[in-house]
């Protein structure tokens, strides 16, 4: 889903996506999302160690606790 809230069939799986999007503003959050960091709006601490992501076309997407931990230190990083 794009910030318009406009959607898009693709033919790729999201491990072969992930490879094609530059890896300092794509996120992998979970095994069904990939998510563009310019797009988040808010992090907010889950229990169990993961996180509940907003973006700013006001989807909610949890994130798996593997990837919290690569998501933080990316929001570290920025």
């Amino acid at each position: 889903t794009t910030d318009k809230n406009q959607k898009y069939v693709i033919n790729f799986r999201l491990k072969d996506l992930e490879t094609r999007l530059a890896p300092d503003k794509f996120i992998r959050l979970s095994r069904g999302a990939l998510v563009n960091l310019e797009m988040i709006s808010r992090v907010s601490p889950m229990p169990g160690g993961t996180y509940l992501i907003a973006l700013k076309n006001g989807q909610e997407i949890a994130s798996s606790r593997l990837q919290s931990r690569v998501l933080r230190d990316k929001l570290l990083k920025l």
